[in-house]
């Protein structure tokens, strides 16, 4: 996986890239749990033009709470 930095612009490789994408998804997380949104579910994501792929995401805790 190829992707670009975003406070530099400079492209960067495959783990970089997931380790940046796993990182942004857990602040996400993490920041609207904080203020109290319903987050666990399943979340389809939609967008246009037809050329960008919709998304199915699930959002499970681990802990059993």
């Amino acid at each position: 996986m190829r992707g670009t930095d975003r406070d530099t612009d400079r492209a960067i490789e495959g783990d970089a890239v997931d380790r940046e994408f796993e990182r942004e998804l857990e602040a996400l997380v993490l920041q609207a749990f904080g203020e109290g949104k319903e987050i666990e579910g399943v979340w389809d994501l939609e967008y246009e033009p037809d050329e960008i792929p919709n998304w199915t995401v699930t959002i499970d805790r681990k802990d059993g709470i």
